[in-house]
């Protein structure tokens, strides 16, 4: 069995964490498997706290986090 996915979008945008009030770094990547669904790979790597999250999401949701305004960027994490 060979599993597929490709990359469609990824993003890099800053943020404040809400503990520490901390300006960060998080990165969000979409990507489409092999059978039609989607992936988002929600990732916060920048030397203070490694955060990784996987989310299943359905096409709607995928087209409207595509289109999302910056100042809708990283409401997924809450």
């Amino acid at each position: 069995m060979r599993f597929a996915m490709k990359l469609v979008i990824s993003r890099t945008y800053p943020f404040i964490d809400a503990q520490s009030l901390v300006e960060r770094q998080a990165r969000d990547s979409l990507f489409r498997m092999g059978d039609g669904t989607f992936l988002l790979h929600l990732s916060s790597r920048d030397g203070l706290v490694e955060d990784d999250r996987l989310v299943w999401i359905d096409c709607r949701t995928a087209l409207i986090w595509i289109n999302a305004a910056a100042e809708e960027l990283g409401l997924e994490w809450q």
